[in-house]
């Protein structure tokens, strides 16, 4: 599984050179020809690594070595999903099955290419998931892409019986409810613990009032909408107790999820958050049209690099498909355009991506036809207008 933590070590990694690797493969009964297709990539990078670092044949062996060994290991290939990435530097070797269909990409350069992983990772889809019941409370973090479940062990009660036993002298009883100003109501409600309870519903407002309270210390600042899900009684309880900014009201996962793995709770939230987030691309494509004429939008890569990279886009849109090769300069802000076969050039739009969104900008990485300006590299989106020039830093 492919994490925040995960990108943000990669994209921190900057060496003499360093070989990312993304080929699209089969979840089942392909073995061979994704097999094949890794050896081809593992070639390729073999090639660009003498020709463009002046690498030995061997120097390129033993700088592929680890990955290489991939191709011996049977149980490696059993396990794939839609895509592979692999990344390699000097002393490590990262590689991660992912729900994407990559196109095929061999990239040799000092940084690591991230693009075709900010869908797994990007603010423009990135929620929450709580999955209530009165024996377990599971807590998820996904986007379209994928889910994880989250361990939030010491934040919250484990279920309704070990909330009700916090905060008690003896094993003999439970109040809901506490002091003005704290959580719960001002009328202390007692319940006999092993399951008798005098008033079942004060019970659940204890249970997810501590809850609410772990689940709000873990999201602290974070902006994701937090969509529930539960049997339908539980749903108003928990959104009565909540008090974190970005829960999501307008819908919710009905039913009981207690048996339900991370595929089927993937797929039942985002069939109820997909839409918010539709929503969202929606708007930023009218903020767009609107933006671009104050000079607080446009498609200029030399205004969108320094912009990313001085944390100043709000949304990004990129061609997925399209390469743009240069280097941008610190002294002026400027952005010199290369082409791939310069060593010193690195892709511009990667970039971008990886600047912007560790920002906290929502990247889109999109066919063409689907950027504000069809047909160009990239679109943003810009916190507030930007020069006509570059300036010095």
């Amino acid at each position: 599984m492919f994490t925040r933590t995960d990108f943000d070590i990669l994209a921190a990694q900057t060496n003499d050179y360093s070989v990312s690797i993304f080929i699209p493969t089969y979840r089942v009964g392909n073995q061979q020809e994704d097999h094949i297709r890794f050896k081809n990539a593992l070639k390729t990078a073999h090639q660009k690594l003498m020709e463009r670092y002046e690498l030995s044949d061997h120097g390129a062996d033993e700088f592929l070595g680890a990955a290489t060994e991939l191709l011996d290991d049977t149980k490696f290939w059993t396990d794939l999903s839609d895509g592979l990435a692999v990344f390699i530097g000097p002393d490590r070797m990262d590689y991660y099955a992912c729900p994407i269909d990559f196109e095929p990409m061999i990239y040799v350069a000092p940084e690591f290419y991230l693009r075709p992983l900010v869908p797994m990772l990007g603010e423009d889809n990135k929620f929450h998931f709580l999955a209530l019941s009165r024996g377990a409370i599971k807590f998820y973090t996904g986007t379209a892409a994928s889910i994880a479940e989250v361990d939030l062990s010491g934040l919250t009660p484990v279920n309704i019986d070990d909330a009700l036993m916090q905060d008690t002298p003896d094993n003999d009883l439970s109040r809901a409810g506490g002091a003005e100003g704290q959580r719960g109501s001002n009328n202390p409600v007692f319940f006999n613990r092993g399951g008798k309870t005098g008033d079942e519903v004060e019970e659940l407002k204890v249970y997810f009032d501590r809850v609410d309270a772990g689940i709000s210390d873990y999201l602290c600042d974070d902006k994701a909408p937090l969509v529930l899900g539960g049997v339908e009684q539980l749903i108003p309880i928990y959104q009565e107790a909540n008090s974190y900014n970005h829960l999501y009201t307008d819908n919710h996962v009905a039913g009981n999820l207690e048996l339900d793995g991370p595929a089927e709770i993937h797929e039942k939230a985002w069939a109820v958050i997909g839409t918010h987030f539709d929503e969202q691309r929606q708007r930023d494509r009218q903020l767009y049209g609107d933006n671009a004429a104050r000079n607080e939008a446009g498609s200029d890569i030399e205004s969108i690099v320094p912009a990313a990279i001085n944390g100043r886009i709000a949304a990004l849109w990129l061609n997925k498909d399209q390469y743009v090769y240069g280097e941008y300069h610190a002294e002026n802000n400027g952005v010199e355009i290369m082409t791939d076969e310069d060593k010193n050039a690195t892709e511009l739009l990667n970039l971008a991506a990886v600047r912007a969104l560790q920002s906290g900008a929502r990247v889109y990485n999109l066919p063409a036809t689907e950027l504000p300006v069809n047909g160009s590299a990239a679109c943003a989106i810009y916190r507030y207008a930007v020069a006509a020039e570059t300036t010095n830093l």
